[in-house]
């Protein structure tokens, strides 16, 4: 599904789907719901094409955020990748969840007086 879009936004735009966007585009639309880091995506690609360059990776990535397919975030020093475009939050306890509640959402909007894209939320509990 998302991948069919990205290729779609991408020839609308008429930007050259090459071997190396198209394996990129595929392994987002695989990892993507794991909110990967670019490291992981780049270990990925390198296993197919060993010379892609993180900077290349990067400025592709941005590109795919400029066309509005996926979005950017950053835990520590790493930057991940968000594919839920719609107001959520991203629930981090040892890996990232999207938890989706539309009125929590509004709630917390409502509360800092600002709209959010994604907010992440940091657990640290003990298994019940």
């Amino acid at each position: 599904m998302w991948k069919n879009k990205a290729i779609e936004v991408m020839r609308s735009a008429n930007l050259k789907l090459t071997p190396q966007r198209l394996k990129l585009i595929e392994l987002i639309a695989d990892l993507g719901i794991k909110h990967p880091t670019l490291s992981e995506i780049l270990e990925k690609m390198r296993e197919e094409f060993p010379t892609t360059s993180f900077s290349t990776l990067y400025t592709n990535v941005l590109m795919l955020k400029a066309l509005k397919l996926l979005d950017v975030f950053t835990i520590g020093d790493e930057m991940r990748i968000e594919l839920n475009l719609k107001p959520h939050l991203n629930i981090f306890e040892g890996e990232i969840r999207d938890f989706e509640d539309e009125e929590l959402v509004k709630r917390i909007e409502e509360r800092i007086g600002r709209k959010i894209k994604f907010l992440i939320a940091f657990v640290e509990s003990e298994r019940r």
